[in-house]
């Protein structure tokens, strides 16, 4: 069996396929593909939301929707999900339960992999340069994350705690756990194993 470190890594492909899907709609891709990849790429401008007069917000790092959307996709939708089966590797912080730091960071470079996909749908790239291209972004953001926490401890609690709320669609996933931990209430453990079979 795997552990839920080695799960959080196995494909790739599938956090980017549900990345792209999701894609050209969230940052409205259209025939200049590649000129509004670079420009998205350009400063990691694809993490943050935009404001209404299409200024961005570098107040908000990763909270465009479509974070939420493709954390919820690959690690939070049904039974069989990372979040359900592993709900305790999820980090805590301030009594909030948040998103680990690995896991946006695969969701991040699966997004930005989409997106150069589609800005370079033409371009038939190598598997090796598509492999380095990942792992490069994989780095930058992960460089990017240390960088927000060691500046701003709480401000980085916060902003994973709320990818967590967003992505676990608040209350699905606590009123499992509120089911557990009610049930578990009613037990007098004082006389649990003493009755006869």
């Amino acid at each position: 069996m795997r552990t839920a470190d080695e799960r959080l890594h196995l494909d790739r492909g599938t956090y980017k396929h549900s990345a792209k899907n999701l894609v050209r709609t969230e940052y409205g891709l259209d025939e200049n593909n590649l000129q509004a990849f670079l420009g998205l790429t350009d400063q990691l401008a694809y993490i943050f939301p935009v404001k209404a007069n299409n200024v961005i917000d570098y107040d908000n790092p990763f909270m465009r929707p479509i974070f939420p959307q493709v954390l919820y996709e690959n690690f939070f939708k049904g039974p069989q999900s990372f979040a359900f089966r592993y709900g305790a590797s999820f980090p805590v912080a301030h009594s909030r339960k948040e998103i680990p730091i690995d896991m946006l960071c695969l969701v991040t470079t699966a997004i930005y992999m989409a997106l150069h996909d589609i800005a370079y749908e033409n371009d038939r790239l190598s598997i090796q340069r598509k492999a380095a291209s990942w792992d490069a972004e994989y780095a930058d953001v992960m460089r990017f994350l240390v960088a927000l926490k060691n500046r701003s401890p709480y401000g980085f609690s916060t902003m994973m705690a709320k990818l967590y709320e967003q992505a676990s669609h608040g209350q699905q996933l606590q009123s499992r756990v509120n089911r557990v931990r009610d049930a578990l209430a009613k037990i007098n453990f004082d006389k649990l194993g003493t009755g006869s079979l």
